[in-house]
């Protein structure tokens, strides 16, 4: 599927998302991230990893929201329903993707685009990305990202981020470990796709079990994971040899 946004296309068990619009810098608009969830919500039942990437010379350099028209009086009901919900739900979707999920991040992501990279499984950056998130500059609280980074990187780290609003250099950004892979501007590509590829190559049943396992098992205690590996382990083998 193609629009002027968004495009969406499947390659050999990939899910493949291109934020395209390069002009604003890839700045994510309501409509985007409901073709995203969409896409994601809608995965086939043969998706073994999703990756996302953007075109131009930016992944994502924040957000392009729902405004309030001039003179509009509204509840803080109404702002959460308007803003902080969609938004929240956007990350939802993308903690909930049931494959590996992959970040192919150049130049600015900057607060939503921050996020993005941040809840991916491996997010691969070139050495010329930069990550930041500068709501604050504009006095308004983060707390939006913060909730998609909070159990992504240590308090320190989010704290570093959100306060000192300082755009993070990648290497600097995998040491807080907002991001899993740094890579040559040249390489980012074929960085990003060996990959996927791999993942590609895995069974249906793998990859879901090991997504399964990350998505469950920080949150557990060393007993209660345990029982979880060996669950799904036992899943995960006795479908592929169903």
């Amino acid at each position: 599927m193609t629009n002027e946004v968004i495009i969406i296309r499947r390659d050999d068990h990939v899910l493949e998302i291109t934020l395209n619009r390069p002009e604003q810098g890839n700045a994510l608009t309501p409509a985007m991230a409901d073709a995203i969830s969409a896409a994601l919500r809608a995965l086939d039942a043969e998706t073994r990893a999703v990756l996302v990437k953007a075109a131009g010379a930016d992944f994502c350099t924040g957000r392009d929201g729902a405004k309030l028209a001039p003179g509009t009086r509204a509840t803080a009901l109404d702002l959460r329903r308007l803003i902080s919900d969609p938004v929240l739900d956007f990350y939802q979707v993308l903690r909930d993707v049931p494959v590996p999920v992959v970040t192919r991040v150049q130049g600015r992501a900057n607060g939503v685009g921050c996020a993005i990279a941040a809840l991916a499984d491996v997010a691969v950056a070139a050495d010329t990305a930069r990550f930041q998130v500068p709501e604050m500059n504009h006095d308004i609280a983060p707390t939006l990202v913060m909730n998609a980074l909070a159990d992504r990187i240590p308090r320190a780290a989010l704290a570093r981020l959100v306060l000192t609003r300082d755009a993070v250099e990648a290497t600097e950004a995998k040491a807080l470990g907002l991001i899993g892979v740094v890579t040559g501007a040249d390489t980012l590509e074929a960085e990003a796709e060996r990959i996927v590829g791999q993942l590609a190559k895995n069974s249906v049943a793998t990859v879901r079990a090991v997504k399964a396992f990350l998505s469950t098992a920080p949150e557990t205690s060393f007993a209660a994971r345990k029982e979880l590996a060996a669950l799904i382990n036992s899943v995960a083998f006795a479908e592929r040899f169903r």
